[in-house]
Order: C-alpha cells, then sequence, then structure tokens
C-alpha cells in the first residue's frame, strides 16, 4: 500500500507541483499576515513604534555622532541652512557646508547683521535696515544690489524670484535680478511678502497702526498688470477683523495661506476659508511646510502637565496627523516636509504624517536647529553639530 502511494507520488509531477505551490502561497501569505500586522503595530501603537524607532531603525542619535564646524563663541557667526547646505556667515564670507563637514564654497558677502529667505536651491541675503541684497545658489553668487531704501523683510520663490520690503514699498525681482515692479504703501507696513509658484503674483501682508485699532490686511498684485496696466494691478484686498494681527504669508501652490495671531485663513481664487483657531492652549505655529500647517498645542491634562501635542494638518483637506510630545517644546523649525522640535536638550524631527525621522538627545542645551532638504544643523554656542535628516 505504502509502495504504491509513493509511487503515485512519483509518478504525478503535477501533484508534486501543486504541493509546492501550496507551501510557497502560504509562506507567501504567513509573511504578509506577520507584515500587516507589523505594520498596523507601527501606526497604531506609539511603545511599540518609539522602540522599533530605536533599535531596529536606528533614528536615535546622540551629541557628537555627527560632523561637527567649530565656531567662535565670541564672534557673531549667524548660522542657517538651505537645499543640502548648512550656511554659516561671519566677518563678510559666506560658507557652505555638506552632511559630512566637507566645505563647498566660500562666498564674499559684505552682511554684517542678515536676514535669510530661502526655497529650494536659492537663499537670499539682505542687510536688515541696510540695503545690501543678495540671491545665491550652491557656489555662486546669482546677483547682488545696493538698494535705496532700508531693507525690513524678504522672500524667494522657488524660481529664484525675490521680493523685497521697505517701510514703504516692496520691490520685486526675477530670477537675473531684474526689477519686476514696486508697490508704494500709503499709510501701511509691510510686515510679510510672498510670490506665487507660476511668478505672476505679488502678495503683501500689511499693516495700519495709525488710528486707534490695528488694521491688518492682504494685498494681492498682478505682476503683469504692474508692468501694463498699474491703476489696475491690485487684483484683489482682503481686510481682516480689527486686532487681528498678521504674522506671516505664504504660497502653497494655488492657496495663498495668511497667519494671523489668532487663526490660519486660506485663500484660493476668490473664496477665504479658515484652516485653523488658535486658544490659549496655542504654543507654537507655522504654515511654511509643503502642502501643510502645524499647530503645537499645551495638553490640558493635570495642573503641572508639561506635555504637548504637535498637530500637523494637510492644506485644504481634512487629514490632520498628531505627534506627542513628552515636555514642552522651546522652539520650533521647518523646511520643505521636515519639522524640528526643539525641546532643549532633545530634538524631534518627524515628518508630515506625524512619523519620526530621527531623535537627537544632548547633555546641554540646544541653541538653535537649522534644516535643509536632506541636512540639519544642531546649533551650540560654540560649535554646529550636522546630521543627515
Amino acid at each position: 500500500m505504502d509502495y504504491y502511494v509513493f509511487k503515485d507520488y512519483k509518478e504525478n509531477p503535477q501533484k508534486q507541483l501543486n504541493t509546492k505551490k501550496v507551501i510557497r502561497a502560504s509562506i507567501v501569505g504567513l509573511i504578509c499576515v506577520i507584515a500587516v500586522v507589523l505594520v498596523a503595530l507601527y501606526v497604531g501603537n506609539s511603545e511599540f513604534r518609539g522602540w522599533t524607532d530605536k533599535y531596529i531603525f536606528g533614528k536615535e542619535m546622540t551629541e557628537n555622532t555627527g560632523a561637527i564646524i567649530e565656531v567662535d563663541s565670541e564672534s557673531n557667526s549667524y548660522v542657517y541652512a538651505y537645499d543640502k547646505f548648512i550656511t554659516v556667515l561671519n566677518k563678510n564670507h559666506l560658507q557652505n557646508y555638506t552632511t559630512s563637514g566637507n566645505k563647498e564654497a566660500d562666498l564674499e558677502i559684505s552682511i554684517t547683521n542678515p536676514i535669510f529667505a530661502s526655497n529650494g536651491r536659492y537663499l537670499c541675503i539682505a542687510e536688515k535696515g541696510g540695503n545690501k541684497l543678495y540671491l545665491v545658489s550652491g557656489e555662486h553668487i546669482i546677483w547682488q544690489k545696493d538698494l535705496e531704501n532700508e531693507i525690513a523683510q524678504i522672500s524667494v520663490n522657488r524660481n529664484g524670484y525675490v521680493s523685497v520690503g521697505h517701510k514703504s514699498s516692496v520691490k520685486m525681482f526675477n530670477r537675473d535680478g531684474k526689477d519686476l515692479t514696486t508697490a508704494y504703501l500709503s499709510s501701511t507696513y509691510a510686515l510679510s511678502s510672498a510670490i506665487s509658484e507660476d511668478n505672476e503674483e505679488l502678495a503683501i501682508a500689511e499693516v495700519n497702526y495709525t488710528g486707534g485699532l490695528i488694521q491688518s490686511s492682504v494685498k494681492i498684485i498682478s505682476v503683469d498688470k504692474a508692468q501694463t496696466d498699474p491703476d489696475n494691478a491690485v487684483i484683489y484686498t482682503y481686510k481682516a477683523d480689527k486686532k487681528a494681527i498678521i504674522t506671516d504669508i505664504k504660497y502653497q501652490g494655488k492657496n495663498l495661506i495668511c497667519m494671523f495671531d489668532g487663526q490660519v485663513l486660506r485663500r484660493e481664487n476668490e473664496t477665504i476659508t479658515e484652516e485653523v483657531k488658535f486658544d490659549q492652549d496655542t504654543l507654537f505655529a507655522d504654515i511654511n511646510i509643503n502642502g501643510h500647517l502645524i499647530e503645537i498645542k499645551k495638553n490640558k491634562t493635570g495642573l503641572f502637565n508639561q506635555s504637548a501635542e504637535a498637530k500637523i494638518k494637510q492644506i485644504g483637506g481634512n487629514k490632520t496627523s498628531t505627534y506627542m510630545l513628552n515636555m514642552l517644546p522651546k522652539a520650533i523649525s521647518t523646511y520643505e516636509d521636515v519639522i524640528a522640535i526643539n525641546m532643549g536638550t532633545e530634538v524631534d524631527f518627524i515628518s508630515t504624517n506625524g512619523w519620526l525621522i530621527k531623535k537627537y538627545t544632548s547633555t546641554r542645551n540646544v541653541k538653535n536647529v537649522v534644516i535643509g532638504s536632506s541636512i540639519a544643523g544642531i546649533v551650540y554656542k560654540d560649535k554646529i553639530e550636522i546630521i543627515g535628516i
């Protein structure tokens, strides 16, 4: 009997093949089930995710494990990050460093009190309260100008178009430094400005301090009409509620995002929509993240509770991701899709889906954190530690 069963198995390769297929399918199915369970645990269980990030993915690092840039604690060194560089401006020299700590560029920039703005591979630097303006990309100064009026604020879009705010006007330049238009302000002060991603609109956030109440407004100028029909160049004006102070504006695709001290509004075409409303528990907020905004709120539970949560909201959508913090942050920094939350001796780098990218811990307080597209700098008084993100 056993002989004939064995013989039948040997003489029926199709049956043998089917058995192997069943075994393979079972193994693949088991692997898929395990993978689904692990993913579900990673997404839904914060303790499991924390253990996995630390011991499997190696997302935690400590002080002095990255490349170090030494800085003179007695001199005025200004540290910034953009694209793939950590940038240090000191004694009229702008030096770019990569993740490995190698110096890639040393540019002569005659600025002592800088303000920075960046977008993609472009870095704009200006003398705050002065008249010098530079557009830089990588190892090159694309153009430099000495303007007539004192500079108060700057912005740059991904195409290298630059806006410069003065006390009573805002100027706009293209990537080659050509002066495209100047918007004059009669009784308002430009707190911020932004250029649309298609270079066709210049938005200006204004505040009127005259009279008994503060009045904030947003004005949008057509760049084409400013050159051909200046009397009709203003194509949109929004006046905020009395006492509401506008703090920042940012183009996100076709949307213009406007942040006030109490809320964030989105303007798409002619429609104004409230994205988020702040309350007394809001600690920080930022709109300079690709397609998202972030609000960090202190948790209300317990009188002495020092925990908080970061809520990352999709612009124009209903999706909100949350990242829990076991202490109150000192500051936040953002760049493209990355958010750095500085909590003193710990810095958490998170993505817009609320997941940890990297956790950095130190034995002393971190002075500042700067972020580029694939690089971050942990700034101390006497050094900058570079980490890849």
